[in-house]
């Protein structure tokens, strides 16, 4: 029987802090691939890269082009699992329907935090679309569940949404978490209903900034007030300079240390969720845990970033990849390069217990532009959408972007996230051109003439990214 097979995106997780905050699936799995790098540094072209094995510049899905339906599903890894009912289930905006990436599966769904049951009544939806308020809210909102198919849910989402408004601000923890236990339990639901082989994907966010304390979180691992969250604080949306970062303010603990606790919530949650997909499946099931992207904290390996918007540091690059119930074949832990771009082919192959040789010498990563519509000063905007791209090799790592820069970082094979600047005279290396198809200068120029990225989405959408930090 084909083998199903499950992969799990755990939004803007680094290497380092799942190292040490993700000790149940780091013991559960099988195999490690230590070196594993994401192709680009933020969802939407990282996405891509991972059902396509091809650089941005290559799938066309970027900073200038977001939307997914300009991509041919005969690119993808689906056009290799003929035989597998395709279920997608995701809580990133840019991983879902409102950028076109459902049109690949069978099934698909969207997760939103503040719809607590996908199959009721999308409140902030509701909310957007009336001018009531007081009674005639109460009354509008009445008369719309009594024509919905699921009438219990949707005044379920109705209660959550005024017990989350009417607790914001209050010194308690919020109640439900971003998403992850929705998605579990979408997942158990679906995969029960659905017909073997399967490929699912999921992703989770609950990693992903606002971070606030959570009804679940181990308070033992942060001391960030119940009512503090990196939104109001502005943590999402900073750059620190080098002199700030030796005095960091109390804000930026708060952010590293929730982080922490996301990620342990994490570990737990899908730690139970694993066990349960191989113990309630026919056919044998791999699971792979990966990222597809890290994130700044602000440290110096970080270039003192904060966030993910136009940077290729280790930070964001370097992800964990994790798989448990693998066919037999790689050692406990990889220790050679892995990269994204190689997803498509292991999949392919381990669905039929194969165990690929998917590792390399070198490997590419590169980023078109900014992320979302992040506010910064006019006279930066050249460089928060500069393109920048970055090439691995050995010990080195060698970075340049189309503001003419060029920097060499020291990597540490035992140190995750981390890098060093080299004092040597930069240059781009002649081998890596043959990694990229288009010259980077050109390739950005294009991208820019047809730039299609401020495309009508829904007010829901934009309300969400702008609380992600996009807008």
């Amino acid at each position: 029987m084909a083998r199903n097979v499950v992969l799990i995106c755990l939004d803007t997780v680094r290497k380092d802090f799942f190292d040490e905050f993700a000790p149940k699936i780091n013991k559960r799995a099988e195999v490690i691939f230590s070196q594993c790098r994401a192709a680009s540094g933020w969802s939407l072209p990282s996405h891509a890269s991972m059902i396509t094995g091809q650089l941005p510049h290559q799938h066309g899905i970027h900073t200038h082009n977001r939307d997914f339906s300009t991509l041919s599903p005969s690119e993808t890894l689906f056009t290799q699992l003929p035989d597998h009912y395709s279920i997608g289930v995701s809580s990133n905006l840019y991983a879902g329907s409102a950028y076109g990436f459902d049109r690949f599966f069978d099934e698909f769904h969207d997760i939103a935090p503040h719809r607590r049951f996908p199959d009721g009544l999308d409140m902030m939806e509701f909310s957007r679309e009336s001018d009531a308020s007081g009674i005639s809210e109460y009354l509008r909102f009445l008369k719309t569940v009594v024509q919905q198919e699921h009438r219990l849910k949707s005044v379920a989402n109705g209660v959550t949404a005024k017990i989350n408004s009417a607790l914001r601000g209050i010194p308690i923890p919020k109640i439900w978490d971003e998403g992850a236990t929705i998605i579990s339990r979408k997942i158990k639901k679906r995969v029960q209903a659905s017909s073997e082989p399967f490929f699912l994907f999921a992703n989770y966010m609950d990693a992903h900034g606002p971070l606030q304390h959570i009804l679940g979180f181990d308070k033992e691992l942060h001391s960030a007030p119940y009512t503090w969250n990196s939104y109001d604080s502005g943590t999402d949306r900073i750059q620190l300079s080098e002199t700030s970062s030796e005095h960091l303010p109390d804000s930026v603990k708060y952010h590293r240390e929730l982080y922490s606790a996301a990620i342990d919530y994490l570990d737990r949650k899908l730690s139970m969720l694993i066990e349960w997909l191989i113990n309630n499946t026919d056919n044998t099931t791999t699971v792979i845990i990966t990222a597809d992207h890290g994130d700044n904290l602000a440290y110096k390996a970080d270039n003192h970033l904060f966030g993910h918007t136009s940077s290729l540091t280790e930070g964001i690059l370097h992800v964990p990849f994790a798989i448990i119930n693998p066919p037999s074949g790689y050692s406990t832990t990889e220790t050679q390069y892995f990269s994204h771009l190689q997803l498509p082919k292991l999949i392919h192959s381990l669905v039929k217990d194969d165990t690929p040789d998917v590792f390399t010498d070198r490997i590419p990563a590169e980023v078109i532009g900014k992320s979302g519509t992040v506010d910064r000063p006019d006279e930066d905007t050249e460089y928060w959408d500069r393109m920048i791209r970055c090439v691995y090799e050995g010990q080195k790592k060698i970075v340049w972007d189309t503001l003419g820069n060029v920097d060499t970082y020291i990597l540490n094979q035992n140190q995750p996230c981390w890098q060093d600047e080299s004092d040597e005279n930069s240059q781009i290396p002649a081998w890596a051109s043959e990694l990229f198809e288009v010259p980077i200068s050109i390739y950005k120029s294009r991208s820019k003439q047809t730039d299609c990225s401020q495309d009508q989405v829904s007010d829901v959408t934009r309300d969400r990214l702008e609380r992600l930090g996009y807008m």
